[in-house]
C-alpha cells in the first residue's frame, strides 16, 4: 500500500498501518471517522493548485 510521508499529516483518525494483513478495519464513528486536515494539505499543494480550498 502507498502511503506518502505527509499522509499522516493531512488525517486525523486513521489507524497505522489502514491495511492489516489485506483487511481494512470498519470504524464505529460517523461518517468515514477521519478528520480531513485542510490546514495541513493546502501546505502540500502543488503551486498552481493553491486555490483548490479557497
Amino acid at each position: 500500500v502507498a502511503r506518502p510521508s505527509w499522509w499522516y499529516d493531512i488525517v486525523d483518525g486513521l489507524p497505522d498501518p489502514i491495511v492489516k494483513d489485506g483487511f481494512i478495519d470498519v470504524w464505529d464513528r460517523p461518517g468515514l471517522g477521519v478528520t480531513f486536515r485542510v490546514d495541513e494539505a493546502r501546505k502540500r499543494l502543488h503551486a498552481s493548485d493553491k486555490g483548490f480550498f479557497d
